[in-house]
């Protein structure tokens, strides 16, 4: 009985640690539970809580964009990503699959058959930078997730402001429409009378004209406009959106270098990019440690033929081996690609943080100069195009001026509301550039 002890021994040790690899460490119990805590698990869910019919309701922003978080396929997509960039941590930090092996002998003289189980154990520390790597790979994946959530508000801002600013110069439009219709008659009326020329009536019919043509390509964009902002929700194609509602943001002071700091700190493109470089330290190592030889052990069990004619006699057997990592050719060269990937991987960090440094300027730039339009034109230039109009009204009414004096006037009226129109859509397409390019979603915020 004793000469089984080795044997039990090391089949003990050898199951003890294969139950020791396939216990889940800290980071990955750590990530797992920031997925299952985290509110943008409700992402993964096919229902979505208080699901509204967008073709039967005008709704806001954020009603747009929380179900465009639930159903959008790209965000869903780079959640799958995460999640199977998780599973991949376990399986870096297990061992490879032990090795059983049956020898049977042909020609039976000592030995008839032997069975053997070996498992491979690499040399130390070569696991844990596997599974360092792997954890840095899923974090990388989790905040690409993240940052694919930001392009998502990126791509729907443009789409919802642009749908809200087509309603708004539709509406514009129509109205200038039935004003001009309104002046037809009374210049008709003028004409009948004899107190106004047929050229005066011919232009106002012409104006009119080309003021339905506006109008009616604004009407044709529409469909175009709303199949887009659809597919940014999942939602089928088909029906055309209603106007959406729209809560203007409150007024704000934009510090580009505080938001700079903020950049440096919360986007997730940049977390992502650190993450890759960290992985890519851990390969380095990893590579490193590939000159050092890996350990074999196992267990063997014989049966051989029992001496004076007695019957079969049965051993047990430990064995141990080691690699000899001898082609070291091969390990400098994968220590060099390991370095290059780690300086590929910092320089797409640094080329990431310019690029997003300059669009955060450029969102800063159009935000500011959206606002001053918007300023501009709804504080003085419309009210006083509205004022110039009235008075063009009245000096042709009394025959004081010209009729193309009225037509310019409304033509300057109709130029700065739809100027103010979109400068009022720009402004919420900034303030959303600017959340994305900084990874903070407050930007987006109404009436703060």
């Amino acid at each position: 009985m004793l000469k089984h002890v080795p044997y039990f021994a090391g089949v003990t040790a050898l199951c003890s640690l294969f139950l020791i690899t396939g216990c889940a460490t800290l980071p990955e119990r750590s990530m797992r539970k920031q997925m299952t805590q985290s509110p943008t698990v409700l992402y993964y869910h096919d229902a979505v809580q208080g699901e509204r019919d967008f073709y039967a309701e005008a709704v806001g922003f954020d009603e747009y964009f929380l179900y465009a978080m639930h159903g959008n396929p790209v965000v869903r997509a780079a959640f799958e990503r995460s999640l199977a960039a998780i599973e991949r941590i376990p399986q870096a930090r297990a061992l490879g699959d032990p090795t059983l092996s049956f020898e049977y002998f042909i020609d039976q003289m000592d030995t008839r058959y032997k069975v053997s189980l070996t498992q491979m154990f690499p040399a130390f520390g070569k696991r844990g930078l596997k599974e360092d790597a792997a954890t840095a790979e899923a974090e990388a994946a989790w905040y690409l997730f993240e940052a694919e959530r930001f392009m998502l508000l990126d791509r729907l801002s443009k789409a919802f402001y642009n749908y809200h600013y087509l309603a708004r110069a539709t509406a514009v439009t129509e109205e200038n429409v039935q004003l001009l219709a309104d002046l037809e008659k009374a210049v008709n009326a003028r004409y009948k009378s004899g107190t106004a020329s047929f050229a005066a009536l011919i232009k106002v019919q012409i104006e009119r004209e080309r003021l339905i043509d506006s109008l009616d390509a604004l009407r044709d964009q529409r469909r175009a406009q709303s199949a887009g902002l659809a597919a940014l929700l999942n939602l089928p194609v088909g029906e055309v959106l209603p106007w959406p509602t729209v809560e203007p943001s409150a007024p704000m002071i934009v510090d580009e270098a505080l938001l700079d700091g903020m950049l440096a700190d919360l986007n997730p493109e940049l977390k992502a990019a650190d993450a890759r470089i960290e992985a890519a330290r851990r390969r380095m190592a990893l590579a490193r440690r590939n000159g050092l030889p890996d350990v074999m052990l196992g267990a063997g069990w014989m049966v051989m033929p029992g001496m004076d004619g007695r019957g079969d006699e049965s051993d047990i057997g430990l064995m141990a081996g080691f690699t000899l990592p001898v082609w070291r050719g091969r390990i400098r060269a994968g220590i060099r690609e390991a370095a290059a990937m780690l300086d590929a991987a910092a320089h797409d960090r640094d080329a990431l943080r310019n690029r997003l440094r300059a669009e955060l300027s450029m969102a800063v730039f159009q935000f500011q100069d959206a606002e001053r339009r918007f300023l501009l034109f709804n504080d003085s230039l419309i009210p006083k195009a509205q004022q110039a109009l009235t008075v063009a009204r009245q000096a042709y009414a009394d025959g004081s001026a010209e009729f193309m004096t009225l037509i310019d006037a409304r033509r300057t009226l109709l130029e700065f509301q739809l100027q103010a129109a979109r400068a009022a859509a720009d402004r919420e397409i900034a303030l959303a550039d600017i959340g994305c390019c900084v990874g903070a979603f407050e930007f987006i915020k109404k009436g703060d």
